[in-house]
């Protein structure tokens, strides 16, 4: 009679592992705003989950849940998959991974008083070239207000202190406040505005301007305090270069007293902000204004040590900004000093 032989098993049996997830990655910095009768949504594409072609991210997905005005939007996970509507979508093979991706939804004429005070929860997703889904990344609520035209008249003009921003409020209404926004060559669209907090007023200097660069602006009116943004529809938006046309002040106070075989000179110092140095003039009796010294002198003070054996002189400074080439300022006041046996004369 034969009999069975039973062997124990050889390997171990473990908690059962739940499957390696194959779709994309999730997206990144997902963040939402009301730009007048639309939501728009931005987005960071995330990187591939893996090397493999296929697990290339190449649609982008908008989806929207819609709660009426004056209901509390319940925390319900499952909810975009039961309603979630399906409201903007971007095709491109592949989606560069980094790149910044804005998806609107244009689609409030359907909703209840246009979607005006309605809750707004917007996901996104990205999916590969196998159809298959990024977890979904939820946007903070928006609550959209009642929109208004876009600001008009917009100019912008260098100044001595930054670029001075000007513009006009909407014809249909006067007490609003505004957020100002600032491009630069090679950055990205901006996000958030110049001001910390909306500006009351239709004026603005911007002072972190760099000397040279060229700058685009634009303006819209703030519909609500907070976050998510509630902004109406941008400005015709407005190009400067932050040129430096403006020479500094007249420097003031300059006084000239003989010292020995020289004379040393002092003024007072020039309050401007993008104040470089100062330049020193000087001539004997009528003759021409000749600079001295150094290029630019930083501080207030000079000793001229190459007055030499002369009755007198006069003296007189400009200052000088950062720009280039520097704008020199209209010279300061002469001061004349005589120096008789004070300056190179015979010892006694």
């Amino acid at each position: 009679m034969l009999s069975a032989l039973l062997l124990p098993a050889c390997g171990k049996k473990g908690p059962p592992q739940p499957p390696v997830p194959k779709g994309p990655l999730p997206p990144d910095r997902v963040m939402v705003r009301q730009l007048g009768q639309r939501a728009v949504v931005r987005f960071r594409v995330p990187r591939s989950r893996g090397s493999n072609p296929s697990q290339l991210p190449v649609r982008a997905e908008l989806i929207r849940l819609s709660y009426p005005a004056g209901q509390q939007a319940p925390s319900d996970p499952a909810a975009f998959r039961r309603r979630g509507r399906l409201v903007a979508s971007l095709v491109e093979d592949p989606l560069a991974s980094g790149t910044l991706i804005e998806l609107e939804d244009t689609g409030w004429d359907e909703l209840p008083a246009n979607g005006v005070e309605s809750t707004l929860r917007y996901a996104v997703r990205v999916r590969d070239r196998r159809s298959r889904p990024s977890p979904l990344v939820v946007a903070p609520d928006l609550v959209p207000q009642a929109s208004v035209a876009a600001p008009g008249g917009l100019s912008a003009e260098p100044t001595t202190d930054g670029i001075r921003l000007v513009w006009q409020p909407p014809a249909e209404a006067a007490e609003l406040s505004y957020n100002l926004y600032r491009e630069a060559p090679g950055d990205d669209a901006p996000v958030l505005p110049l001001n910390a907090e909306p500006l009351a007023g239709t004026e603005y200097l911007d002072e972190k301007v760099t000397t040279g660069e060229h700058y685009r602006y634009f303006v819209r009116t703030s519909l609500a305090a907070g976050r998510p943004l509630r902004e109406g529809p941008s400005s015709v938006g407005v190009d400067v270069v932050a040129a430096d046309l403006f020479a500094p002040e007249q420097p003031q106070g300059l006084v000239a007293v003989p010292e020995g075989a020289a004379v040393r000179l002092f003024w007072n110092p020039n309050p401007d902000r993008d104040l470089a140095g100062y330049r020193i003039y000087r001539r004997f009796e009528d003759g021409a204004w000749e600079r001295i010294g150094p290029d630019s002198v930083v501080q207030p003070l000079f000793l001229d040590a190459t007055v030499g054996s002369v009755a007198g002189a006069s003296y007189r400074v400009t200052a000088l900004d950062r720009a280039s080439p520097p704008n020199e300022s209209v010279p300061s006041e002469t001061f004349d000093v005589e120096l008789g046996d004070e300056v190179g004369g015979d010892e006694p």
